[in-house]
């Protein structure tokens, strides 16, 4: 899982050196992650803190100003604590989010329920709704390459890694 986060984080510095209108967002995750994007591009990193649903929201206003924000988080808060502002903000406006998701199942095992998913259960809630594209990249050549596609392309995208 590391090295998929890691070539994440490569490929947005990439885009993000060319692009003053890419904005990370996290939920104060990412810790030994972000530190070169945030050093390179401080005025393009925002850690919102434990606020999911306040930094949906703020994602989905800053695309409609233009910017092209990534969201990042661990799966059961960066979908299912703000599955409302997911929902209408992004979705159902077609707002140009990326939502760059880690986790579940074995990986946050120890911290409880609440921080893991059972069954693809975020595939499962997202399929319904409008304008998405889901992704699940298996390794780091289809990360890159979902990275870039999406970059190009408006519109939200959920990216699982």
């Amino acid at each position: 899982m590391r090295k998929l986060r890691t070539s994440f984080v490569e490929e947005l510095i990439k885009i993000a050196q060319n692009d003053e209108d890419i904005i990370l967002l996290n939920d104060d995750t990412g810790f030994n992650l972000f530190e070169e994007f945030e050093k390179k591009f401080p005025k393009q990193y925002i850690n919102c803190g434990i606020t999911e649903q306040t930094y949906m929201g703020i994602a989905a206003g800053l695309a409609k100003m233009g910017k092209k924000p990534y969201v990042y988080g661990i799966i059961p808060f960066a979908i299912m604590r703000c599955y409302e502002q997911l929902r209408d903000d992004v979705c159902y406006h077609n707002a140009n989010v990326k939502i760059i998701a880690v986790g579940g199942y074995q990986y946050y095992k120890f911290l409880g329920f609440t921080h893991n998913i059972e069954d693809d259960e975020d595939i499962k809630i997202l399929k319904p709704l409008p304008n998405i594209r889901i992704y699940t990249p298996k390794n780091v050549q289809e990360v890159k390459e979902i990275i870039w596609q999406e970059y190009k392309r408006k519109g939200p995208a959920y990216i699982r890694l």
